[in-house]
């Protein structure tokens, strides 16, 4: 059995990771036995989670456990190479734009901070939590600055985000899902993001922002009445 190994925090009823859901998600709809454990970054092959142990092999990164579950279980999704290009396209403007401003946003303005603190370290005793809260803290600015998102403001992070969201919000006004009238893998990842940044549990700039876009919270509903035949 494949083991899931990732963080056990949820928002809203879906990991805080839009990446672990991702797979969590995938496993889960595609009846693919597993079992999830705790795990933290560092214990990962790629110093990242989610990770699995998988058929003797310890593999990270997401999107390379998805691809190779894909082949080993032959899942085919009817789509077309356009379609596959098309959900390539918005995953990478998705997991390598949008996403690291929902992190900014939780990382980094103190309101949205205190929430992600509790949730992500009131397990730790004083005053080791205070301790590694302010080196994970830390550690996420450092990132998001190597990464490019963290050298704006937040007010500037907030018009490009706004450029993502609309853009998004367009497609899916005439398209079901990402692949257009096709359910697909590419949902997954683009679903989890969206529930993560309009939680109400964690509400940041970026949520109310992204709550004023109606067709994302319609592409919610669509894909999580696809998702509940998977979840029984």
């Amino acid at each position: 059995m494949l083991i899931l190994k990732q963080t056990q925090v949820q928002f809203d009823g879906i990991n805080a990771s839009p990446f672990c859901a991702k797979l969590e998600l995938f496993l889960t709809y595609f009846k693919i036995p597993f079992k999830i454990e705790a795990a933290l970054p560092m214990h990962g092959p790629h110093k990242k989670i989610p990770f699995v142990e998988y058929q003797g092999e310890t593999l990270g990164d997401s999107e390379l456990i998805l691809q190779r579950l894909i082949k080993d279980y032959k899942i085919e999704q009817g789509l077309t190479d356009m379609q596959i290009s098309q959900g390539i396209a918005w995953q990478a403007m998705l997991e390598q734009h949008l996403y690291w401003i929902m992190v900014y946003n939780r990382w980094v303005p103190e309101q949205s901070w205190k929430i992600l603190e509790n949730a992500f370290f009131s397990q730790l005793r004083q005053p080791l939590r205070a301790i590694i809260a302010r080196q994970s803290r830390k550690l996420a600015k450092k990132n998001l600055y190597a990464q490019g998102i963290g050298r704006f403001n937040l007010e500037q992070l907030l018009e490009l985000a706004e450029q993502d969201l609309k853009a998004l919000n367009v497609h899916l006004a005439d398209n079901a899902f990402i692949c257009g009238e096709v359910f697909s893998h590419f949902d997954l990842f683009a679903y989890a993001l969206i529930k993560n940044i309009n939680s109400c549990e964690i509400n940041t700039p970026l949520s109310e922002l992204s709550r004023q876009f109606k067709e994302l919270c319609r592409y919610q509903q669509r894909v999580e009445a696809q998702l509940a035949p998977g979840c029984e």
